[in-house]
């Protein structure tokens, strides 16, 4: 009886151990799962890679071309050339970060080219942190346009890898962060816009009295806030690959067909000679079994990574066939849950599969997380999208009778009677995130 009962548990740890991995692979985009083959094939003697690239780091190329052919004029010119080398360093890393960020711009068809003037600039306004050096205002006068299309295209800036990039302060920073993540805790992005200070010293009872919750989501939400990615740097940049499409989607006579970009990995297989010359050694038994193991669950984490991305962009091509014809005006709001619920998986494993992973369609690149896009439930049970109702909000406010100027509630009403659900507190938040005043401030302007 109690040998059945370790036997049980046993085969749980081992399917639970394969499962993480597994889950691990999944999260991985194309350049982070090649790196992660060649670090398990240096780990694992049973793994066989094959067409393994020859890599050169940015160190070396730089030690290379610090190399003269005359030992006494490259003394004699050891300070000129530090200081030299220094101020190329810091060129080839803002040129570098520069054209990782230019080569996310996607190839939307409903971005002009003052669009694109607009994002240029903005991209080449970054400081040593990626945060933005210049003020919206400044930019919307130099182009000749208002504060909020600048601001737009600022977002769309802010949605590119790696995250946190564009940010005006470290708040935003933090925000942007929370935004982008699908399972932040519900809490987090009122916890850093406007109590950053008492997460910082950890008043957890004053923060479950403030928001009405537990001190354990207190907790759970400021642990959280803690493990965000802290400021970035440039010279990030040199490690950080250009941006590759995990998938392809294109048309071939009228049918849409998927392609994983796969075909530069390397192979993984497993090496007979290795497996001869372990197998039947008994002073490697343990040894074997377990380097087996790895290796097979490498290569079955790949095909389950494959599979899943396949099966995610197919349910893609039948829940958003207005955004691979036409492109993002046309993307209809989507959640997790909604894919998830479709696939039959947890949310979580969705959530893996679009992480730092790119998409290539007719009409351009684009990261697979922009595509889920946030919204509000109608009366119809549908979703209205967040740029739908801030633009429906903005129509309201341009219409309306300048002398008695629509007020928060009524604007909610109004919203409410053409079936979206909304409170007045979020059209508040949409009219401020648009740069609009309140109606007091509108009527006495």
């Amino acid at each position: 009886m109690q040998m059945m009962i370790n036997t049980s548990q046993q085969v749980t740890q081992v399917l639970t151990a394969q499962l993480m991995q597994h889950l691990e692979i999944l999260q991985y985009s194309s350049n982070e799962l090649e790196q992660y083959i060649y670090e398990k094939a240096n780990e694992n003697p049973l793994l066989m890679v094959e067409d393994a690239k020859v890599k050169k780091n940015y160190e070396e190329i730089i030690k290379l071309a610090s190399i003269t052919s005359n030992p006494t004029s490259r003394k004699a010119c050891t300070s000129h050339d530090q200081s030299f080398n220094f101020v190329e360093m810091q060129l080839a890393q803002k040129e570098s970060y520069e054209k990782y960020l230019l080569e996310q711009i996607p190839l939307h068809k409903n971005l002009s080219q003052i669009d694109l003037k607009i994002l240029t600039f903005l991209i080449r306004s970054l400081d040593e942190r990626l945060f933005l050096d210049v003020d919206l205002t400044i930019v919307a006068d130099q182009f000749k346009t208002t504060y909020a299309h600048v601001e737009v295209l600022l977002q769309l800036l802010q949605t590119f890898e790696p995250i946190g990039v564009g940010a005006r302060n470290f708040k935003e920073y933090l925000l942007i962060q929370v935004d982008q993540d699908l399972l932040a805790p519900q809490l987090a992005i009122e916890f850093i816009s406007n109590d950053l200070e008492l997460v910082s010293t950890q008043s957890f009872k004053q923060l479950s009295k403030k928001y009405k919750c537990t001190i354990e989501e207190v907790k759970n939400t400021i642990y959280y806030i803690k493990k965000l990615k802290p400021v970035l740097t440039g010279d990030k940049f040199e490690k950080i690959p250009y941006v590759f499409p995990d998938v392809e989607v294109k048309q071939v006579e009228g049918e849409w067909i998927v392609l994983l970009n796969d075909h530069h990995l390397p192979s993984v297989s497993i090496n007979e000679s290795y497996v001869l010359l372990l197998k039947n050694d008994s002073n490697y038994k343990y040894y074997y079994k377990q380097s087996m193991k790895d290796a097979l669950a490498l290569i079955q984490g790949i095909e389950q990574r494959d599979k899943t991305v396949y099966e995610l962009i197919r349910m893609l091509l039948e829940t958003q066939v207005g955004f691979f014809s036409k492109g993002m005006e046309a993307l209809k709001p989507m959640r997790l849950k909604d894919i998830a619920d479709q696939l039959h998986v947890h949310e979580s494993t969705i959530s893996r599969a679009i992480r730092g992973k790119y998409i290539q369609v007719p009409h351009g690149i684009y990261a697979l997380q922009s595509l889920f896009t946030k919204g509000l439930i109608n009366a119809s049970g549908k979703m209205d999208s967040v740029i739908y109702v801030k633009k429906r909000i903005k129509q309201l406010i341009e219409n309306e009778n300048k002398q008695r100027p629509l007020a928060d509630q009524h604007i909610t009403q109004i919203l409410c009677e053409e079936g979206i659900q909304i409170s007045r507190r979020t059209v508040a938040k949409y009219r401020e995130e648009m740069n609009i005043v309140s109606s007091f401030n509108r009527a006495h302007a």
